[in-house]
């Protein structure tokens, strides 16, 4: 099979613009059911997802568009909603509803920033400028997100402790610590 430049572009910017419509409906959802939660930095945080998320659709209906796509597809709604139900089993892990959005959110930024690390690597191989821009946008918009629910999560998985009556210690500095340890970017890579 001899597919086109255009082509292979279309379908990557089609699966990415599926993957993120799933998630902003998912998120919208979260939006109205965190709205009361006594987490004073969740409910903001969602809203802020879903900005960044209806943005990002946007900008990948407009690229679409404009490469010749269209972003009704059945396979891509079909992966779509394989990747719905894969976040709907994640959330029978933990009974907490704000600790447990806030999980399944890093867990799907996780695997939105991969799908727009791909991208860029894609069109900038291809010499798509404008697809590369937009890939690279969205990866950063993504892993500020993941930044976000780094920061965020610790303080409010005490709070939910404490909620349930446990003798939960504040740890957020320590946990701060070891995740910036882990993502720190001048260690060696693997071998």
């Amino acid at each position: 099979m001899n597919t086109t430049k255009n082509e292979t572009l279309t379908k990557y910017v089609g699966d990415l613009h599926a993957l993120v419509s799933h998630g902003e409906q998912a998120i919208a959802r979260q939006v109205e059911s965190l709205k009361n939660v006594s987490h004073k930095d969740a409910a903001p945080a969602v809203r802020e997802f879903h900005r960044v998320l209806e943005k990002q659709k946007g900008e990948l209906q407009t690229r679409l568009s404009a490469l010749g796509g269209s972003a009704s597809n059945p396979v891509k709604d079909a992966v779509s909603a394989v990747a719905g139900v894969a976040a709907g089993l994640i959330d029978a892990v933990r009974p907490s509803e704000t600790v447990k959005s806030l999980r399944d959110d890093y867990t799907f930024f996780s695997h939105l920033g991969i799908a727009y690390l791909l991208l860029h690597t894609t069109s900038s191989s291809l010499g798509d400028t404008e697809t590369a821009t937009l890939a690279e946008s969205g990866y950063r918009d993504t892993a500020r997100l993941m930044m976000h629910c780094d920061r965020i999560l610790p303080k409010i998985t005490v709070e939910e402790l404490r909620e349930g009556k446990l003798n939960a210690v504040d740890v957020d500095e320590k946990t701060h610590a070891m995740v910036k340890a882990a993502w720190d970017r001048q260690k060696p890579t693997l071998q």
